[in-house]
């Protein structure tokens, strides 16, 4: 708002130094030269006023509420995604062992710098012998991680 106003107070300015200059000028070409002048310095003054002006733009309510909606399905795919890396890479450490799990189901929890932790696995196998050599591998691996492992006999 202050820059407007000496924009405005500067306009004034070359207004009253034009009105003077010409009357003060001999009422030929030179008087159009000034008056071109002084055109060209308003010009000048009005454009750097517009320019300078810091131009807010409101959001609409409802455009808020699309990227609400946009930035929660982000952190859905963003959580879906880290959840199955963490599956895969427990899948990973039981195919460097032989085994293989019939289900595999990994909680995490994502930090506020976004770090990813898994806060549970639960797995399930087929005989109960693939799920001992399962738990005796990933308690190693996933120390402090609580594990679910069951085997079903089927």
């Amino acid at each position: 708002m202050a820059d407007t106003l000496r924009a405005a107070g500067a306009m004034c300015g070359v207004l009253i130094a034009a009105g003077l200059v010409s009357r003060l000028c001999p009422k030929d070409k030179m008087l159009g030269f000034v008056r071109g002048l002084v055109a060209l310095a308003l010009i000048a003054s009005l454009c750097a006023a517009v320019i300078s002006v810091d131009w807010e733009w409101p959001v609409a309510p409802d455009e808020m509420g699309e990227n609400q909606e946009l930035n929660e399905y982000m952190e859905d795919q963003y959580i879906a995604a880290a959840r199955e890396e963490v599956e895969s890479y427990i899948k990973g450490l039981l195919a460097s062992a032989g085994i293989e799990a019939k289900k595999i189901r990994a909680d995490i929890h994502i930090t506020e710098d976004n770090s990813i932790s898994c806060t549970k696995a639960s797995l399930t196998f087929a005989f109960d012998s693939e799920a001992r050599r399962a738990r005796a591998l990933l308690e190693s691996v996933l120390e402090g991680v609580p594990l679910e492992v069951t085997a079903d006999g089927a």
